[in-house]
Parts: C-alpha cells; sequence; structure tokens
C-alpha cells in the first residue's frame, strides 16, 4: 500500500492507493478517515486498484483554515483533482454516510468519470429540519467541549442494537481509533451537510449503476427513509445488512465486503 498526496486548492490531500485492476474510490464519513475502509480494502485489492483518500480536513488531509466556500460539492471537486492527479479514466465511486453526499454530488457534476456509484448507509435527500437542529446542537457541544469528546459520545449511536449488546467491543476498538479532527473541521462538515441540496434527480435520472447498502438498525439513516431511492435508479443494486447500523464495514464486515465486491464484478463484468 502507498501513500500518496496530491494538491488541491492549494492544500496537500493525502491518500492511500493499493492493488491493481479496475479503479475504485473509497470516500469516508463524518468523523472517520481511510482507515475505516481497512477490511474493505483487503477485500478488494486482488481485483481492483483501490484508493482511498482522506478528505479535507482529517488525517493526511489535515488543513489549518477552511475555505469559506467549503461545501459538499467542495469535496467532490477534491475527489475530481484526485481523479485527475492519477488520471483515472473511468472508475466506481462508493461513499460512506457522509462520503455518500459526496459521492452523488460528485456524480452529478462529473458523471463522465464514473462507471457506477455507490451510497453506503448514505442517502441522496437533504436534511430534515429534525436533523438540522440536531446537527446545530452538535456544534454547540463541539464549541464548548471540543471535538474528541463529541465523537466519542455519539459513537456508540453510530452501531446497532444487535452491536450494542453482542459486541460491544466493536465500539470499544471504534472510539480508540477515532482520528483527531478541530472543532473547525467538524463544525465545517456540519455546515456543509446542512446546506445540500436535494439530489434524488441524480438517482432518477442516472443511466449508472448505483450500489446501496443498508443497515436495519440504521438510526443515522434509516432503513425506512432510504429504501424508497433504492427505486429511483435504472440499475440499482440493493443489499440490506441484517443485525446492522450505521457501520456496516465493522458491524457486518463480511457481508458487507461481499456487497461491495459483488457489484464491482457486475458493473466490471
Amino acid at each position: 500500500m502507498e501513500t500518496r498526496s496530491f494538491e488541491f486548492d492549494n492544500r496537500q490531500m493525502g491518500y492511500v492507493k493499493t492493488g491493481a485492476g479496475p479503479a475504485v474510490i473509497l470516500l469516508h464519513g463524518f468523523g472517520e478517515d481511510h482507515h475505516i475502509f481497512n477490511s474493505t480494502v483487503t477485500a478488494l485489492e486482488k481485483k481492483y486498484t483501490v484508493y482511498a483518500p482522506d478528505l479535507l480536513g482529517t488525517g493526511m488531509s489535515s488543513i489549518n483554515t477552511f475555505p469559506s466556500n467549503f461545501s459538499i460539492e467542495y469535496v467532490a471537486d477534491s475527489t475530481a483533482a484526485l481523479i485527475q492527479h492519477e488520471k483515472i479514466e473511468n472508475c466506481i465511486l462508493l461513499g460512506h454516510s457522509m462520503g455518500g453526499y459526496v459521492t452523488v454530488a460528485f456524480a452529478k457534476k462529473y458523471p463522465q468519470y464514473l462507471k457506477g456509484f455507490g451510497l453506503l448507509h448514505s442517502t441522496a435527500l437533504p436534511d430534515t429540519p429534525i436533523k438540522i437542529e440536531n446537527r446545530l446542537r452538535g456544534i454547540t457541544f463541539i464549541e464548548k467541549f471540543g471535538a474528541a469528546t463529541f465523537l466519542e459520545t455519539t459513537a456508540p449511536n453510530l452501531f446497532g442494537t444487535y452491536t450494542q449488546k453482542n459486541h460491544p467491543q466493536l465500539i470499544t476498538e471504534f472510539i480508540q481509533s477515532i482520528p483527531s479532527f478541530s472543532n473547525e473541521a467538524l463544525t465545517s462538515y456540519y455546515q456543509a451537510m446542512m446546506a445540500r441540496p436535494n439530489l434524488t434527480l441524480v438517482l432518477e435520472t442516472t443511466p449508472l449503476p448505483v450500489l446501496f447498502i443498508l443497515g436495519d438498525q440504521d438510526i443515522p439513516v434509516a432503513l425506512e427513509d432510504t429504501l424508497p431511492q433504492t427505486k429511483m435508479p435504472q440499475r440499482a443494486y440493493l443489499y440490506v445488512l441484517e443485525n446492522c447500523g450505521h457501520m456496516g464495514m465493522l458491524e457486518q464486515p463480511t457481508n458487507f465486503n461481499n456487497a461491495v465486491l459483488g457489484f464491482l464484478d457486475k458493473v466490471n463484468a
């Protein structure tokens, strides 16, 4: 596995690259870095060239100040810059949670680079008023108690009740592995997520194959809210992980990775 970097908007961004074969890019979610996909990368690298960036403000891509025009689309632009830097002709883009918001924004703006894309515990819908209220409370908490305390406090809610009851060590390990973030990084991403538009039209109009991985116990991206979206694309692949919350790659890694691999194999057949 190689660690690489490139420049985007006068900022250094880092990513890992491994494997050989058709290109796959994995975008992590809020409060994560590329390591969240460790088991997925291992499952894919035998057949695919896998790229996993740290999104701006995260890990290898940490920055001192966020740009005034920061948005989910801005993060999509940075993903396009990675593709151009690596001279990737086409790829499959898969995003977890917030990384899925970036993926849909990318599919809208840069479809020429895609052979397919996937929403992993994610949605094309904008934040609901209740979600915005929760994020505003989160920003207040972050400013008062700091990013690390916020992520530790909210982490257990990302996991399903099955995991909480039967595999609490997974949650402990996840909390111990949370990267360090500045308060500004988390609040900037929250503001970007609150401002994002409804992109379900992208799902309704795309000719590309779209992967959906959902958890039957997911609270942040509830199954009943997301299922209707899976009927929108012409070519949709749906996997519902049982006994799983928002973190399929950790809670049900074998089934999660098999779902990803199955999708990649179909699209690249």
